[in-house]
C-alpha cells in the first residue's frame, strides 16, 4: 500500500518536495539541451518535439515549486528570529 505525503512524517514530506524540485529543475534543463540540439539540426519535427517537452518541463517545474512548503512562513529568517513586540 502506497502512503501519501500526510502519512509520511515532516522531514521525509519535506525531502520528497526537494527531491520534485530537483527532479523538475533537472527535466527542465535537458529538455533546454534537446531544444537547443533540435535547432542545431534543423530538423522541424526535432524542434516542434524539443518544444513540447520544454513546455511539459515548464509547467513541471512550476507545478514543484508552487507544491514545496514556504520556511518561516514565507518570511525572511531575520524576521521569524525576531522577538514578537507589545
Amino acid at each position: 500500500m502506497a502512503t501519501s505525503v500526510a502519512d509520511r512524517p515532516a522531514a521525509q514530506s519535506g525531502d520528497a518536495d526537494r527531491s520534485r524540485v530537483s527532479t523538475a529543475r533537472r527535466h527542465l534543463y535537458d529538455a533546454e539541451n534537446a531544444l537547443h540540439a533540435a535547432r542545431q539540426a534543423h530538423v522541424d519535427a526535432w524542434i516542434d518535439a524539443a518544444y513540447e517537452r520544454l513546455h511539459a518541463a515548464v509547467e513541471e517545474h512550476l507545478r514543484a515549486l508552487a507544491e514545496e512548503p514556504v520556511p518561516n512562513g514565507g518570511r525572511p529568517d531575520s524576521v521569524a528570529a525576531a522577538p514578537e513586540k507589545g
